[in-house]
């Protein structure tokens, strides 16, 4: 766990200093991804398919704000639609269009939501995206992700009805191309049971993020995926309507294991340390709960370097290395004269003061000097002090 969070805050950091590079990067693997997707599913306008044009429109919503990388997939899909047929482009245009603008209405900032929800669905993991923008985002978040599943419901109905209808050997009139186009996208059940899963799902895993429970975000991931796949199995069988289970419970794993990546990069709080508090002002009392997040103390490190360089002698003639050696040589018989004259002159010092020592004669004392003193006195007087 700790190299994980190690390495959670060296993203960060390498985000944070390089994000003037590391967005535009993100921003042109996504467009990149959402035109291929296009391409894929519609394909009807072979200069859009080119690979060359796909790139360069990448690089343009690389620099564009994301809005704008919705702008050009909704030209990139009418373009499609228009190499289909004039009155399929007029009514994905009309579509999108209404879409386009109760999205700007409504949630402008969840452009990331309606670009990545067709993309799960043609990557077939459709809950990923309400499970990720339920912790990630708030409950209009709900819907840009039914508008994302409205344009992917269009595009699947307009490849696998519209195209069949106008390519018959009896072309079609106008009026029933319309009437197929709008029973096709309004009166699609399967559409309708996917806007209701995926909206539940946001607001149901949105709600229990929000709440102040131990392990809200995991239980609101697991809770948002597993409703999911209930709502999805439980309306099949209520609308007679047929769906792929295997694909919904492998949609309902991996939008659970998304939901635990978002959860370890945005939240990451260490439930086991958790602290109540508890203190009043003249209005209110506060009971608060602290949760502290996972942190790694970074360690210091001290790099010593020792460098073992040795001194490059130079390279000396044979003369040359002859004349230092007598040069060595007559420096050390001239310090050997310098100690020898030192210790002469020192021996020559201690002889001469031993000289003037014994040449100091004592005075002699004279008879009066003994004589005249008083020894009887002196002793009675020590005998008193005793």
């Amino acid at each position: 766990m700790t190299v994980l969070i190690e390495l959670k805050e060296k993203l960060k950091e390498f985000y944070g200093s390089c994000s003037g590079i590391v967005l535009p990067i993100v921003k042109f693997l996504l467009a990149l991804a959402v035109f291929r997707g296009i391409n894929s599913n519609l394909g009807y306008l072979k200069m859009l398919n080119s690979m060359y044009v796909v790139l360069i429109l990448s690089l343009i919503c690389a620099i564009l704000p994301l809005n704008g990388m919705v702008f050009l997939a909704m030209l990139v899909i009418i373009g499609h639609c228009f190499a289909l047929h004039m009155v399929i482009a007029g009514l994905a245009a009309l579509v999108l269009l209404v879409l386009w603008f109760l999205y700007l209405r409504f949630v402008p900032k969840d452009a990331p939501a309606l670009l990545l929800t067709p993309l799960a669905f043609w990557l077939h993991v459709p809950s990923a995206v309400p499970v990720a923008y339920g912790l990630a985002g708030t409950p209009l978040s709900a819907f840009s992700a039914a508008c994302g599943v409205v344009v992917y419901y269009m595009c699947d109905m307009i490849h696998g009805k519209m195209e069949p209808l106008l390519h018959a050997a009896e072309a079609p009139e106008i009026t029933a191309v319309v009437q197929e186009f709008f029973n096709g996208l309004f009166r699609n059940e399967e559409m309708l049971l996917v806007l209701i899963a995926c909206a539940l799902t946001v607001l149901l895993v949105n709600a229990i993020r929000h709440s102040s429970a131990d392990y809200a975000w995991q239980i609101s991931i697991v809770a948002g995926s597993v409703a999911y796949a209930v709502i999805m199995i439980a309306g099949s069988l209520a609308l007679d309507v047929q769906i792929a289970l295997p694909m919904v419970l492998i949609g309902a794993a991996a939008g659970c294991l998304v939901g635990f990546v978002l959860e370890f990069f945005l939240f990451g709080a260490d439930y086991t340390r958790t602290e109540y508090l508890e203190y009043d002002d003249d209005d209110y009392y506060y009971y608060v709960k602290a949760v502290p997040k996972f942190n790694v103390t970074k360690a210091q490190r001290r790099v010593t370097y020792i460098r073992n360089e040795k001194k490059k002698e130079p390279d000396l003639t044979d003369e040359e290395l002859d004349a230092l050696a007598n040069l060595g040589h007559t420096e050390e018989s001239g310090n050997s004269r310098d100690l020898d004259e030192i210790e002469e002159k020192e021996e020559i010092e201690e002889i001469n003061e031993t000289e003037e020592i014994q040449e100091e004669e004592i005075p002699p004392l004279d008879e009066g000097d003994y004589q005249d003193v008083d020894y009887k006195s002196m002793l009675e007087d020590t005998l008193k002090d005793l």
